[in-house]
């Protein structure tokens, strides 16, 4: 008997076991009864609905519908209760309802079993808002948030109260199965204070980790636009991560996290309009698109020399 547990995207679903037995296990002595040959259905945990879904395939949890494992997590709900996007990162992120959207922090995962995790200051993301500042913290971390513009709005900052000169702070997304070809995040960052230290935004594939966007040093007391153009990737992560500079005046702080026009171009089931133009891979894009530098069809197609 083989007991298997999978981790998910993110560390928000544990597995327990307990109490374990073994029940009316003795030898029997009648006759076994008969064996159907009848092929059940996939085996599947009790909380998922009956299904015929392959190991590469997500369950919809309403339905039992089957889908591509690609269709999940990449900002289109396929299925029809949405729990395709349910453990996913939100596509705006504000941090209004206190939570962190589905951004989790992998390094404090790492440390969640040992217990001096609790008595440790640890330079990490966390929840703020203006309403909890001591005085004279707002020299270097926000008073307002930037989604409500008032003291008791949410954000999400790294506070260089704790940690060491050089520490940094790293929140990540759950695995995005694919995005479309226009695929951009913007979000507004705060960075006010003499010792103020870096933000980067990081694209993680596999063990391969790339640098999208930075910038260091005071940005003025206020909050500023920021802008990540993503286009077409699949199976990756993005990465905040914050630096600490050589003292706590220098708070990085981040809202309003939006992923806009990310939804993978979907094939449709009709030919293409005269006001549209057909990629080689059968998607249709507007013809206004073409030659325009960006790769739309995401196949290249609409940028071929030969149009």
């Amino acid at each position: 008997i083989l007991v298997k547990g999978t981790i998910g995207d993110g560390f928000t679903g544990d597995i327990g076991l307990d109490d374990m037995s073994f029940l009316g296990c003795t030898l029997y002595n009648g006759n076994l009864p008969t064996v159907s040959t009848t092929t059940s259905a996939t085996s599947v945990p009790a909380t998922l609905p009956m299904n015929n879904c392959t190991e590469k395939e997500f369950v919809c949890r309403a339905s039992g519908h089957c889908i591509q494992m690609i269709q999940k997590c990449d900002f289109r709900p396929d299925c029809s209760d949405k729990s395709d996007e349910s453990a996913c990162v939100m596509e705006v992120s504000n941090f209004e309802d206190k939570s962190q959207c589905g951004w989790y922090q992998p390094a404090l995962e790492q440390m969640s079993g040992n217990y001096s995790i609790h008595n440790t200051n640890i330079f990490k993301w966390e929840l703020g808002r203006g309403a909890n500042l001591y005085p004279g913290q707002e020299k270097h971390c926000p008073l307002i948030d930037h989604t409500t513009y008032t003291e008791e709005g949410w954000y999400l900052f790294a506070d260089s109260s704790n940690g060491e000169f050089g520490h940094t702070a790293e929140i990540t997304t759950p695995v995005i199965s694919l995005t479309g070809p226009k695929c951009k995040i913007v979000f507004w960052n705060y960075m006010n204070g003499s010792t103020i230290g870096s933000l980067e935004v990081l694209c993680k594939t596999g063990k391969k980790t790339s640098k999208l966007w930075t910038q260091s040093g005071s940005q003025g007391p206020q909050w500023n636009r920021a802008e990540v153009f993503l286009g077409i990737r699949s199976d990756f992560q993005v990465v905040f991560r914050a630096k600490r500079g050589v003292s706590y005046m220098g708070d990085v702080a981040v809202d309003d996290i939006t992923f806009e026009d990310c939804s993978p171009l979907l094939i449709p089931g009709r030919p293409c309009t005269s006001e549209e133009f057909t990629c080689a891979n059968k998607y249709c894009i507007p013809k206004d698109n073409l030659c325009d530098f960006v790769n739309d069809c995401a196949d290249n197609s609409d940028e071929s020399p030969t149009i």
